[in-house]
């Protein structure tokens, strides 16, 4: 895929400030930014940042929707099925596949709180992965814990969903979740540069605070959590995800897409499709990620064949702004504000 550079004088000064004050914060803070408009992508800045990996977070959730889709366009499970019939649980209540899938189970963002909360508190968001010695045991374990409280139907953002989800692709696939999902992500989606990087030092230096680089968030490939944010990725294979969302006609990609009506929220207009966020009467899907100081944002307009990536990596408060700059971008992009040149 052929990729265009573009420099920061083709945004306005709100949004070129606003990146710039991004970057300036601590000479290790990294910022990619990518564009996609009618079949062509962009990048700010030179062609050397293709080759910059950042972990991508919970973006990596819309990928595992696509997966279970796909499994269940096989006729391997059914996804309004509850979970119990694919996982050797105890007798009791449980979600369907389709609520883990669209946030709608009802478990806290927390959950399991018994593992998360006490590492949290201990070691904080960026220093440490709260699921860093989880396995399928300890999903099992969580859901079978809580299988006397009836799921609600209510949105509610989980990773622990994420995790179910993983469990049951290995169960029926009989493969380990990160081997099944690698393939797919290669074989299928044609992604050949995103994937599970357990080697620290091939990712993007870590964010600094004051002298001190923050460390990575540490998986294992026995970890179903991967699931909900264990991916890696560049800008060039995002910018391929995106255009996959618009173009693709393949059923996995394109079910993706449906409201799921059960996930309206209170006094707002968000809701949730299949592992993508929307909002009510919008043509936009979105989704971002956050593991460590590493933060992701998407943001894609199906109907007017457009589409933003920005990765990032920063310390404190700036690390927030990646989704920020993300909307900014697509605001100037929607309006045709930014002015692309062609090859």
């Amino acid at each position: 895929m052929d990729i265009i550079s573009l420099n920061y004088t083709a945004l306005r000064f709100k949004t070129a400030e606003k990146i710039k004050s991004y970057l300036a914060l601590s000479e290790h803070n990294k910022l990619t930014i990518g564009i996609y408009k009618n079949g062509k992508c962009y990048i700010f800045g030179q062609k050397e940042e293709n080759n910059l990996f950042y972990d991508i977070g919970s973006v990596t959730k819309t990928l595992t929707a696509h997966l279970i889709l796909k499994l269940f366009k096989e006729g391997k499970l059914d996804i309004n099925c509850t979970v119990d019939k694919y996982l050797p649980l105890k007798k009791g209540k449980y979600p369907t596949l389709y609520q883990l899938l669209t946030h709608t189970a009802g478990y806290h963002h927390l959950t399991p709180i018994e593992i998360t909360l006490p590492s949290l508190i201990a070691y904080g968001y960026s220093r440490k992965n709260p699921y860093e010695n989880c396995s399928v045991k300890t999903v099992i374990k969580a859901l079978e814990r809580r299988r006397f409280i009836k799921p609600k139907t209510k949105y509610g953002y989980s990773d622990f969903a994420s995790a179910i989800l993983a469990a049951v692709a290995e169960n029926i696939e009989k493969t380990d979740f990160s081997t099944l999902f690698e393939n797919f992500i290669k074989n299928d989606l044609n992604l050949n540069e995103t994937f599970i990087e357990l080697d620290r030092k091939k990712r993007n230096p870590p964010a600094a605070k004051g002298e001190k680089l923050l460390p990575f968030w540490v998986w294992h490939r026995n970890n179903p959590y991967i699931a909900g944010g264990g991916l890696v990725s560049n800008i060039s294979d995002m910018l391929k995800y995106i255009a996959m969302q618009i173009e693709s006609d393949k059923p996995y990609i394109i079910s993706a897409h449906k409201v799921c009506e059960a996930s309206k929220l209170k006094n707002d207009n968000h809701l949730m499709c299949i592992g993508w966020h929307t909002y009510e009467k919008s043509n936009q899907l979105w989704h971002v990620g956050g593991v460590g100081t590493f933060r992701s944002s998407l943001i894609i307009n199906k109907k007017l064949k457009l589409g933003v990536a920005v990765l990032g990596n920063a310390k404190g408060k700036a690390s927030a702004n990646a989704h920020y700059i993300a909307k900014m971008l697509y605001s100037e992009l929607k309006n045709k504000r930014i002015k692309l040149k062609e090859k």
